[in-house]
């Protein structure tokens, strides 16, 4: 960050840490000579922007109302600009960028784009792109990301030395260890290889805490068997799930996931009435019940977003990408339901557009 470059990029596969790296690393190293404001572009990129500001201008009312100028891209580059102004040095990371290319129309990727080029020009920041390597590509139709090119960080899943010691430490931090080394080895096999090694690997070992026995300080083999191993870990808890909901509910469970996957095989956050209004109002109670169990159950996260000029709303998303790739049943529920995604998406955007343009 010291360097020429400006406008950086953190580039690398689903499941490398890359959020870590940036929330746990990064930013929890960073000298207090560096403000940082973190945001994710979502279907409202530029409101969403804005939002990640509130925190920098609370107090100051003028500052509030203006927030809400934020579409106006002269407005933005002012507010960004008046925080830069306040810090020896300034970086907004903009983490999960694929979801500009996921949830948005190219209008409104072209003038995300403008915007955050002219914050590095005249708003005096750095700024971070953080996203998954297979949407790199998407950046390079756009002028204003050409400076990636040259600022680009790669970062792949931890492997080795690494991932052992992010399995082990923290046990270790709270009193426990494995039972032997050779649980750890296994376990470190399993994920071998997997793009998505390390949330693979932090979902079993988040069940295999459950299991620890208090008594001895241990995690034990036979509870990590009892969990189904690490590739079995997820896809066993998301079928544990399905059969406490109900194979009568299975179809409502379908519809929510199916809206929860972009064509592209990414998570979408979708607004929860937004969610539910795909079903027929006599199952919406429903609906809401199942929702509300796979939020509990870990396989659905919810959180609220607050703005100043609305009432806060709750979205949705998967917990994670390796679900998509590792739960058998979403992977052909998936597979079958290509066309169908590329057309809903179509028609989403549609709609948004409609409404904007009154």
């Amino acid at each position: 960050l010291e360097g020429p470059a400006r406008m950086l990029g953190l580039v690398g596969p689903s499941g490398a840490g890359k959020s870590s790296f940036l929330r746990a690393g990064l930013i929890a190293a960073k000298s207090t000579a560096w403000s940082c404001v973190v945001c994710t572009p979502g279907s409202s990129p530029i409101r969403s922007l804005a939002n990640a500001f509130v925190d920098e201008f609370a107090g100051d009312a003028d500052a509030m109302r203006q927030l809400m100028d934020f579409e106006k891209p002269d407005s933005a580059v002012e507010m960004v600009g008046r925080w830069s102004d306040r810090h020896d040095h300034a970086l907004l990371i903009v983490d999960q960028f694929d979801e500009l290319f996921t949830q948005n129309s190219p209008d409104e990727q072209l003038r995300v784009a403008d915007l955050l080029n002219r914050l590095v020009l005249e708003a005096d920041v750095h700024v971070l792109l953080s996203m998954r390597d297979d949407f790199l590509i998407h950046c390079h139709q756009y002028e204003a990301f050409a400076p990636l090119q040259d600022g680009m960080t790669l970062i792949g899943p931890p492997v080795g030395g690494p991932l052992r010691r992010a399995l082990v430490q923290p046990a270790n931090k709270c009193g426990y260890r494995f039972e032997d080394d050779e649980l750890v080895d296994e376990m470190l096999d399993e994920v071998e290889g997997e793009r998505g090694a390390l949330p693979l690997l932090a979902f079993a070992a988040a069940r295999l805490w459950e299991k620890r026995d208090r008594e001895t300080g241990l995690l034990t083999r036979q509870a990590y068997h009892d969990i189904g191993g690490v590739g079995g870990a997820l896809a066993r808890h998301a079928e544990e799930t399905i059969d406490r909901i109900g194979s009568n509910r299975v179809p409502i469970v379908r519809e929510l996931f199916r809206n929860l996957v972009t064509p592209e095989g990414t998570r979408p956050v979708r607004e929860w009435d937004e969610l539910l209004s795909v079903f027929a109002e006599t199952q919406q109670h429903d609906a809401e019940e199942i929702l509300r169990q796979l939020i509990d159950a870990r396989l659905l996260t919810s959180y609220e977003i607050h703005d100043e000029d609305r009432e806060p709303t709750r979205h949705v998303e998967i917990i994670h990408e390796s679900l998509l790739a590792n739960w058998p049943r979403l992977v052909r529920w998936q597979t079958q339901d290509v066309d169908a995604a590329q057309l809903r998406d179509h028609l989403r955007q549609a709609a948004r557009t409609w409404d904007e343009q009154g």
